[in-house]
This record gives structure tokens, sequence and C-alpha cells, in this order.
């Protein structure tokens, strides 16, 4: 079994979209998104896996616990 980011031409085309390059601020959804996000103060922060880990690592940065 395989995924789509194991085509070559699938990944590169992901890999070349602003959001992949930039991260969030190239998001065009992210300016609104962060507005509703809950205070993450002392939370701890799950990454699944999906995508390129830009929320996480948005809360990871502001107020969360890491591991």
């Amino acid at each position: 079994m395989s995924a789509d980011y194991d085509n070559p031409t699938f990944f590169d085309a992901y890999a070349s979209m602003d959001r992949s390059k930039y991260g969030l601020d190239a998001a065009g959804e992210w300016h609104e998104l962060k507005e509703v996000l809950p205070d993450f103060t002392g939370k701890t922060v799950l990454d699944l896996g999906c995508g390129y880990g830009w929320h996480c690592r948005y809360a990871a940065n502001r107020w969360s616990k890491t591991k």
C-alpha cells in the first residue's frame, strides 16, 4: 500500500504549493482560523502527521507543552 506522497509527481506538485513552502501565512484560511483557536496554555499538542505540521508547530510555539 502506498500513499499519494509516494508518487513523485504528486509530491513535487504538493511541495511546490505556497503553503508548503511558506507555511501558515500562505494558507488562505489561516488568518481566519487562528482567530477561533483556543488558548493552548499548558496543553499537550499531538501532530497526527497530516501535511507539514504547521498548525502543530503554531501551537507548540505558543503556550503548549511539547514532547
